[in-house]
């Protein structure tokens, strides 16, 4: 007899995203990570969205470009009519309106994608730094509904789940100021229906190869120029001098940007005509040369001049931001700097308005690369190195604080040094719960990254071992392979710098992990070696287990049972040594699955048993996953009845906390157990609720294999009918 109910267990619990609307940039929900460094990420119940809506805003003022327009059409159309994916290169020099062409065609043509869209920043003028795809595609595999803590470790791995997750969909993605073909060859869908939209100051034409449309962009023509001129600065004013609207555009070089910033600085002055603005930016450029790169500087330099002193003071500070976007915390930062500046974000409002910043989004704003530049070489010319040296400062501590702050929330049981600022952070941003905090670390991702560059640069090594251990949720938990073992690095070299030896053994632990990771076990095992050295040296035995307890998991991954004990062992004795009950549990708890692996089952229950009772009643996560294990462990011993027994325990003890992997790891056992036994029926329910939790869990892999197994079980039943 078969039947669906024969499993006393909680419903699953409803999945669907607590976030609802529209998603700009990159949306992170926690998920529990067992076996880190750090003990494990918080769970959280919220699910990724399944379409995602990255773009930033398109401009607000567009004219022209109607060849550019009618070309991406064309790209379009033969993606919709089955020839496949379209693939379309815009090209030009900075500044004149490659991203608001691209921005403005993907936002018309938006009911297109049904899909989502995909955006992403690729920094290819920043030719010694470019952004690799091993750093994009765990983001876009977390967009299209992976998981933190299943994307796939491997970048091949990575780029077939891409493939497979946008085969069949609409999607649009504009890859931004690209640096190199091989940058957008692997992050392009292929689906027909699909559009990839590149950007780049370099024409990629072997992207011809790929089917690649080429849009080249030339400066606007002068009544495109104007007419962008008048969106800004008032059609009446322009029309009544055209003839001084034509030379402010000529001046302009008809960049997009430089008319926009010159239109801006009109309608910030109004008693000043078109004329006198001409003759104005007309005197800077020949003060300087007659080229289209000093004509933008020119106008650069008008609209700085014409800026409020606070509002220059706070655009000079803001070009020592490491990276082009950043958040209003930042901008809160660089202005409490002594001298300090009042109303910050009113000042920031005035730099909207001059067209120095954009804002993509709230409480966010954004540098054009050439304005950040010329903000850098703004406060380079006119700030002391003192004053900029303390800016530096805030903006390395507010980054550090918030880290800090999120990591706290997202780890709450990991043991860490205090932290060490060079001044307090009020503008830190404080989390309450685990999702906002790996958002707020997707989104930063750059920034962390470029800070901790910053902060190495300037010999502020303390700051830059520091942001590097505070990274770990981010890296963990999106596999950001390139950047892990980078900034792992660079923390190491700060550490050792500043002679913080402690700090130097946390990342060479966190450093080993990330090779492990990425599958690089031998130097994984290297730099655990190198982690237990420092250990011992400062007298660390804590830590010390921790390190092996990792050498241990990484021989394990390589087949290596015996010498998998033995550390484990050693880790052991060094919990007992120090009095860390909790961290005793856990290494019963791996000894234990380590002889069920090697088939001692005796053993095997009796570490595990002895780990159960040391988390019984702690509140700790681990005691849910040392149920599983024992369950595991009675699987591989032949009792069943056992089994079912942890399982349901298991089950017990994940009732209200939302949905966690643990859940459907239990469901898919209990199937497989069903199954085996013959009650179809009671199997197929189990796959099918451990599929849901997978998939709410954006386990995307793990989603499939339960499906697979369900398909499998279908057709056992249809054939045996």
């Amino acid at each position: 007899m078969e039947s669906s109910d024969r499993h006393a267990t909680p419903a699953i619990n409803d999945t669907r995203n607590a976030m609802s609307g529209t998603v700009h940039g990159p949306s992170v929900q926690a998920a529990t990570i067992h076996g880190d460094v750090y003990l494990g990420i918080a769970a959280a119940q919220e699910q990724a969205p399944r379409v995602p809506r990255q773009l930033p805003p398109g401009p607000r003022h567009f004219t022209g470009r109607t060849e550019s327009l009618d070309a991406l059409d064309a790209a379009l159309d033969a993606a919709l009519t089955g020839e496949g994916p379209a693939l379309a290169v815009i090209s030009g020099p900075p500044g004149v309106g490659k991203t608001s062409l691209a921005l403005s065609w993907l936002h018309r043509r938006g009911d297109r994608f049904p899909d989502g869209q995909l955006y992403v920043d690729l920094q290819g003028h920043l030719t010694e730094q470019p952004v690799a795809p091993s750093s994009v595609l765990p983001r876009f595999l977390h967009a299209l509904g992976v998981g933190p803590g299943h994307v796939p470790g491997d970048l091949a791995e990575q780029t077939s789940l891409f493939r497979t997750l946008t085969a069949g969909r609409r999607l649009a993605l504009l890859c931004d100021n690209a640096f190199s073909a091989a940058q957008v060859r692997v992050l392009a869908p292929v689906a027909p229906g699909s559009v990839c939209v590149v950007t780049s100051r370099w024409r990629l034409t072997s992207l011809l190869l790929d089917g690649a449309r080429m849009v080249p962009l030339e400066p606007l023509d002068t009544e495109d120029a104007v007419e962008l001129l008048a969106l800004i600065a008032g059609q009446e004013r322009v029309a009544a001098d055209y003839a001084a609207a034509r030379d402010l555009v000529d001046s302009c070089g008809r960049f997009p940007l430089a008319v926009c910033v010159g239109a801006a600085l009109l309608t910030v002055r109004p008693g000043w005509s078109i004329a006198e603005a001409a003759a104005d930016l007309d005197t800077g450029i020949r003060s300087t040369a007659a080229d289209e790169e000093f004509s933008m500087i020119a106008c650069l330099d008008q609209a700085y001049a014409a800026l409020p002193s606070d509002a220059a003071r706070l655009y000079r500070r803001l070009g020592l931001h490491p990276g082009p976007e950043f958040g209003a915390g930042v901008v809160t930062a660089v202005a409490s700097a002594e001298p300090a500046i009042g109303g910050p974000r009113e000042r920031a409002a005035a730099l909207v308005d001059a067209s120095l910043l954009s804002a993509p989004g709230p409480d966010r704003y954004r540098f054009h690369d050439l304005i950040h530049q010329h903000a850098l070489g703004r406060t380079e010319a006119d700030d002391p190195g003192e004053l900029r040296g303390g800016i530096v400062r805030r903006v390395l501590d507010h980054y550090l604080a918030t880290a800090n702050s999120a990591d706290r929330v997202l780890n709450p049981q990991r043991h860490r040094p205090p932290p060490h600022y060079s001044s307090p952070s009020p503008d830190a941003i404080t989390f309450t719960d685990s999702a906002a905090a790996l958002e707020w670390f997707a989104t930063e991702r750059g920034n962390l990254v470029s800070a901790q560059r910053l902060a190495a640069d300037n010999d502020l090594h303390s700051a830059a071992w520091q942001i590097a251990d505070a990274m770990w949720p981010l890296f963990s938990s999106l596999h950001l392979h390139e950047d892990w073992t980078a900034a792992y690095e660079l923390g190491v070299a700060s550490a050792r710098a500043c002679g913080h030896r402690l700090g130097e053994a946390r990342l060479l632990t966190g450093l080993g992990v990330a090779l492990r990771d990425a599958g690089r076990d031998a130097e994984a095992l290297r730099a655990f070696d190198r982690a237990v050295s420092v250990r011992r040296d400062i007298g660390d035995r804590r830590g010390e287990a921790l390190v092996l307890h990792h050498a241990a998991l990484t021989h394990r991954a390589l087949g290596d049972l015996p010498r998998t004990g033995e550390l484990l062992r050693t880790a052991l004795d060094l919990r007992t040594e120090v009095g860390d009950t909790r961290g005793q549990a856990r290494e019963h708890a791996a000894i234990g699955e380590t002889e069920s692996l090697s088939g001692r089952h005796t053993e095997a229950l009796a570490q595990l048993t002895r780990a159960r009772d040391m988390l019984t009643g702690t509140g700790d996560h681990h005691e849910i996953l040392v149920e599983r294990l024992l369950g595991q462990a009675h699987v591989r011993s032949g009792d069943e009845p056992a089994a079912r027994a942890h399982f349901a325990v298991v089950l017990d003890l994940l009732d209200g906390k939302g949905t966690v992997f643990e859940e459907g790891t239990v469901y898919e056992a209990l199937g497989d157990l069903d199954e085996r036994e013959g009650d179809r029926a009671s199997a197929r329910s189990c796959y099918a609720r451990a599929e849901a939790v997978y998939t709410g869990l954006g386990a995307v892999q793990d989603a499939r294999r339960a499906a697979a197994r369900l398909a499998r079980l279908d057709d056992t039943t249809a054939g045996s009918g």
